[in-house]
């Protein structure tokens, strides 16, 4: 999804293996968006993501929270807005 206007860019559906038997991410790596991201974003663009998948510059997940720690208050609050926003087109 793009922040600046909620547009969903890409999709994957129809994974050749069973439903769960491959991680989101191994999945996301076969994906247009994935494959062709310098194609697709200009500078300064990205797309929100679950939690799932690797941060990038243009790939943005969620915070997820530290092993033996806490988020940060900004982390926290980056994360319930995010949750917010993707929630408009879920």
């Amino acid at each position: 999804m793009l922040p600046n206007s909620l547009l969903i860019v890409d999709y994957a559906i129809g994974h050749s293996h069973h439903t769960g038997s491959i991680h989101d991410s191994s999945v996301f790596c076969s994906t247009h968006l994935f494959q062709q991201h310098k194609q697709i974003f200009t500078p300064g663009e990205w797309a929100w993501v679950d939690s799932a998948y690797p941060a990038e510059s243009w790939c943005v997940p969620p915070f997820k929270k530290p092993v033996a720690s806490e988020l940060t208050l900004n982390q926290k609050n980056y994360n319930y807005y995010m949750s917010k926003v993707c929630s408009l087109i879920a």
